[in-house]
């Protein structure tokens, strides 16, 4: 009979431990705050430097005639910026807001960049999510990957590129709900709220040109002894008529101005260069 004996002398040797691979580190998603607070440093550095040019500009030729040009100066800085938008954030670039928050947009599976056709998708985006109200960006509050409407178009989400320190990450989501909600509540107090806000500017500016010409109207009185109903003449005792003519011009539509003359009394009607061309009136007290 064959005897199995065990050595207790000589321990035998402990198994190897299996061998674990290394943790691939984890994408976190980008904050809807932090993604906002990149979004409006793109937007100033593109769209201030050519809000300043066009303003040297239109100092320079004057204001343009007609409905079409300024449709399409605005349509053509908007063109811009959706290839800057589109250009880098495809490939391995990021826009300069980006850059600065620590963000980039990658394709939605996390397997890399999305393609400039994606990204151009992603732009035009933005303005499908503003004319709803901006309820595509107000997606991204619901979405577990904080994604917003454009980025379903582009199949993209957002991710952090680097890491934070606490006190950053907690300034930057700080600044940017702070800039979101004083966006929020100024975007729809003029939309639902009829556009109050800018219809009031322009209506304030209006009816303070009105003012400048009245006063001209009393200078044209003290020094001929009557009023007169021609602009053109009013705008000579100005000092600067081509600087009177194109201040006019800037906040009182160029149709509906009319000034009344009835003795020794006048009234000056026009309308504002509102989107609704509200009428303004100015009458001075009865002598």
């Amino acid at each position: 009979m064959n005897e199995t004996r065990i050595n207790i002398m000589e321990p035998e040797a402990p198994a190897p431990a299996p061998q674990t691979q290394p943790e691939e580190p984890r994408l976190e998603y980008a904050a809807v705050s932090e993604r906002f607070v990149a979004l409006l440093i793109d937007y100033g550095v593109f769209f201030i430097p050519l809000q300043i040019i066009l303003w040297i500009f239109f100092k320079i030729a004057g204001p343009l005639e007609g409905f079409w040009p300024p449709i399409f100066l605005f349509a053509g800085i908007n063109l811009l910026f959706v290839l800057y938008e589109a250009i880098f954030s495809s490939g391995d670039r990021v826009t300069l807001g980006k850059a600065l928050v620590g963000i980039a947009v990658v394709k939605k599976d996390l397997s890399g960049p999305i393609s400039f056709p994606r990204a151009v998708c992603r732009a035009l985006g933005y303005y499908v999510s503003t004319a709803l109200l901006m309820c595509g960006f107000l997606l991204a509050f619901f979405d577990d990957k904080h994604r917003a409407l454009h980025d379903y178009f582009g199949g993209s989400v957002v991710v952090q590129v680097r890491p934070k320190s606490w006190g950053e990450r907690t300034l930057l989501r700080l600044l940017g709900t702070l800039l979101l909600v004083a966006f929020a509540w100024s975007f729809y107090a003029q939309e639902l709220g009829g556009g109050k806000i800018t219809q009031q500017a322009y209506i304030r500016q209006a009816e303070k040109q009105l003012k400048n010409i009245a006063l001209l109207e009393e200078a044209h009185y003290n020094r001929y002894g009557y009023y007169t109903n021609d602009l053109l003449r009013l705008s000579l005792l100005s000092g600067d008529p081509v600087q009177f003519q194109r201040d006019t011009q800037k906040v009182l539509y160029h149709k509906g101005f009319k000034i009344g003359v009835q003795g020794n009394s006048y009234k000056i009607s026009a309308l504002a260069q509102d989107p609704q061309h509200t009428p303004v009136y100015f009458a001075p007290p009865q002598r």
